[in-house]
């Protein structure tokens, strides 16, 4: 099931990746940098997991201040308890995902351009383990996320841009063990992500 989602995936990104090619007002480029992730739900806080991104980006102009944007990213998300000296508990868990933005951008203004937008990613990797090994995680997690991007590019030339960007998930991508819930976002984990990447346009 988890290769039919990533060849859906690779295929919506050829169709709509050609139909911008063709419209010849297009920019194409790539997008690597780092992130810093939180799970929430997990009784945990702060964003102490660090991971990777890199993918490919391509955009097409709406009108002279909007654009749309898609993406292929490999990102790598979950949660970390460092170990300090009063504690030696430690844990740590990595969801690395293909995924999918697709952004709407505005320019607000020479150098900046506001940008929000979904995306959809697909679990490639999962590991949890704390100080005595591997966990054996139950619930498991889902195969797919679905969540919700915002963020703020400043131009630096023609060429690179950096990007800032916040991602959540619109859907947990586990649910807890117990069906009981409080409210929206106490009815399961939910990834959350602060970008910062560079981007070079081609």
């Amino acid at each position: 099931m988890r290769s039919l989602h990533v060849l859906l995936i690779l295929f919506l990104w050829m169709i709509v990746g050609g139909t911008f090619a063709e419209a010849q007002r297009f920019e194409a480029g790539l997008r690597i940098g780092m992130a810093a992730t939180q799970v929430g739900g997990d009784q945990l806080e702060g964003f102490d997991k660090a991971g990777l991104l890199g993918g490919l980006f391509v955009a097409r102009d709406l009108s002279e201040r909007t654009s749309l944007s898609m993406e292929m990213l490999y990102i790598q998300k979950g949660s970390r308890k460092p170990v300090d000296k009063d504690d030696n508990s430690y844990y740590r868990l990595r969801l690395n995902y293909l995924e999918v933005p697709l952004m709407v951008r505005y320019k607000a203004g020479k150098k900046f351009l506001l940008e929000a937008g979904p995306s959809f990613g697909v679990l490639v990797f999962a590991q949890e383990d704390d100080q005595l090994g591997v966990i054996e995680y139950a619930p498991p997690f889902n195969d797919w996320e679905l969540a919700g991007n915002a963020g703020l590019q400043y131009l630096l030339n023609e060429k690179w841009n950096v990007d800032v960007r916040y991602s959540v998930s619109v859907l947990p991508v586990r649910p807890f063990r117990s069906s009981y819930y409080y409210s929206y976002w106490d009815r399961g984990q939910f990834n959350e992500v602060v970008q910062l990447s560079f981007n070079y346009s081609f």
